[in-house]
């Protein structure tokens, strides 16, 4: 209960240091129910590309006309922060009529049309779109995945000291690496600045949570003292305090990932619930060894 209590109080303490946990997808995106779709430009503008971008939460504008291309304000709002794009520039917006379709409740149909009017230097075109509701995932897999994937190195410990370091071990850096990739496949859906910075922003304390499990890994497959408890460590900062809020990606459809959401999901599942096994059968090992201590006395 010691030790439990100490890995509580070390998670605590890395939100305090990191000021915060680690946002959900990379650039603060997040799982949605629905995603806009750009159908066309009408009357079509050779030149003009309007594309979404980043799952769904903003639209780019590239602008290859010779004119300037703007985008208007809707019908009395105050709004001026909308882009208005010069000749081979590019830009960036979250539309007030894409957030307001997004809001609406889900259509019969499931399809919701939006249109966006610009300029392009003194005419009138305009983006036509809808907002869509794929079908949901089952959530119910996923977490059954979740509960599977968790029970694994529980079991491995349980099996004895031969398989237990091993196993704790591996599962470890198997968390570890789970939350990477899920972090780095996030950073990719951004679509402005650069890689690195993006993916280390979105991952907050979690760049010290990963050495700390593969360290961790490391010293209990080397037998050492300290190996468990750092693997213990580790499991409860990532299931417990930075990735649960990417849970919802187990009900929305829409997912922020560069490589597919089922994917997604599946590194979520490895990462919360092989993180909460960790724990488990870190505690346990941790529990078992003084008595094996005692016995060999």
């Amino acid at each position: 209960m010691v030790r439990a209590v100490v890995v509580v109080v070390l998670g605590l303490l890395g939100v305090v240091v990191s000021n915060g946990v680690a946002l959900a997808h990379a650039g603060g995106l997040s799982s949605s129910t629905n995603e806009p779709v750009v159908l066309r430009v009408e009357p079509a503008v050779p030149g003009v590309d309007v594309t979404v971008v980043e799952a769904g939460a903003r639209l780019r504008l590239v602008n290859h006309t010779g004119q300037r291309v703007a985008v208007t304000p809707p019908a009395g709002s105050v709004i001026n922060a909308l882009p208005s794009v010069d000749a081979g520039d590019t830009a960036l917006w979250s539309d007030p009529r894409v957030v307001a379709a997004a809001a609406t409740p889900r259509p019969a149909d499931a399809r919701l049309d939006w249109r966006i009017p610009l300029t392009v230097g003194d005419r009138a075109v305009a983006v036509l779109g809808e907002q869509r509701w794929p079908a949901p995932p089952d959530a119910a897999l996923w977490w059954l995945l979740l509960v599977i994937v968790g029970a694994v190195p529980v079991v491995l410990v349980a099996l004895g000291a031969g398989v237990a370091r091993w196993g704790l071990a591996v599962c470890t850096a198997a968390v570890m690496v789970s939350h990477i990739v899920h972090m780095y496949g996030s950073a990719l859906v951004v679509a402005e600045g650069r890689l690195v910075w993006v993916f280390l922003a979105a991952s907050g304390f979690a760049v010290v949570g990963w050495p700390i499990g593969v360290a961790g890994a490391w010293l209990t497959a080397r037998n050492r003292p300290a190996g468990p408890l750092l693997c213990c460590v580790s499991g409860a900062l990532l299931a417990i305090i930075i990735a649960p809020a990417d849970l919802f990606s187990f009900h929305d459809p829409v997912i922020p990932f560069a490589w597919g959401a089922d994917l997604d999901r599946l590194l979520i599942a490895l990462t919360v619930g092989g993180g909460l096994g960790v724990l488990f059968a870190a505690w346990l090992l941790m529990r078992r060894a003084p008595a094996a201590v005692g016995d060999a006395a």
